[in-house]
């Protein structure tokens, strides 16, 4: 009797919510994941995986290391995922990258001084224009795939050690004639340098192929996860939620099309 009462018991509690263990690069890459004005942890990518989260009664924990941290948890499986990371072969040894976790798109754009308008203009292929005018992208950082074979082959575009807004300043002071960033870089910019889009614009049809950045799971972790997930995520997609979260982090063209998702 004592026993039947116990099991009665145990099966009157309710189930214990799944716990997913999130961790991010510490750093302030607004608009997918920042600390906002009222130090809270915020932006596109963190309000979509707390939306998925709630459709699925999953339990949030986020937490923040330096890259080279984030990814040996994951690769440890001391976290269950990562955010804004993009695939490669090393780390498709230990991360899964489901098709259906897409994020967002980094789309790349070539911006000049509004100045040389008349002078600059968009004429492909990218690898052409690097032998007629000084071009530049951030050292380090990984836009795409044309680009990264384009460096690796020699093509003359530099990598000075800079972020993205120093390089914006380098373009200002006539260092380059054009400088490579994502297709946001320049609202982001202003931040660090008020006045910046009075001086730069964007080359006009230059939005170019880039990273793929998704909500990578360990696989240390459960299989399971990264399907419900995703199934999750598919049906939040189709709510008006998602395009207005779209809007309020100003998404814009980074915003994945439904031709890139399976």
């Amino acid at each position: 009797m004592h026993a039947l009462i116990l099991l009665l018991c145990l099966l009157a509690l309710p189930a214990s919510a799944t716990t997913l263990v999130v961790a991010m690069e510490d750093a302030n890459n607004k608009p997918f994941e920042y600390i906002d004005e009222n130090t809270e942890l915020t932006g596109f990518h963190v309000e979509v995986m707390r939306a998925v989260a709630q459709r699925l009664g999953w339990n949030l924990d986020f937490k923040r290391f330096p890259w080279k941290r984030t990814l040996r948890a994951l690769e440890r499986g001391e976290v269950q995922a990562v955010s804004y990371i993009a695939s490669s072969a090393e780390r498709e040894a230990y991360a899964r990258f489901h098709p259906g976790n897409l994020l967002h798109v980094s789309r790349m754009a070539l911006f000049i001084k509004r100045s040389r308008a008349d002078e600059i203009r968009f004429e492909p292929p990218l690898e052409a224009m690097a032998g007629r005018w000084r071009i530049a992208v951030p050292g380090g950082y990984l836009m795409s795939d044309e680009l990264m074979d384009m460096l690796a082959r020699g093509v003359p575009i530099e990598q000075p050690t800079v972020n993205q807004s120093q390089l914006f300043i380098m373009l200002v002071s006539g260092r380059f004639d054009i400088v490579l960033g994502f297709s946001n870089a320049l609202i982001l910019g202003q931040a660090d340098a008020p006045g910046l889009a009075q001086q730069v614009q964007r080359l006009e049809q230059t939005i170019l192929p880039g990273k793929r950045m998704y909500l990578a799971f360990s696989r240390q972790a459960p299989a399971e996860l990264a399907e419900r997930f995703a199934e999750a995520y598919r049906q939040f997609r189709q709510q008006p939620e998602y395009l207005a979260l779209a809007e309020r982090f100003e998404i814009g063209e980074m915003l994945p099309q439904p031709q890139e998702f399976p």
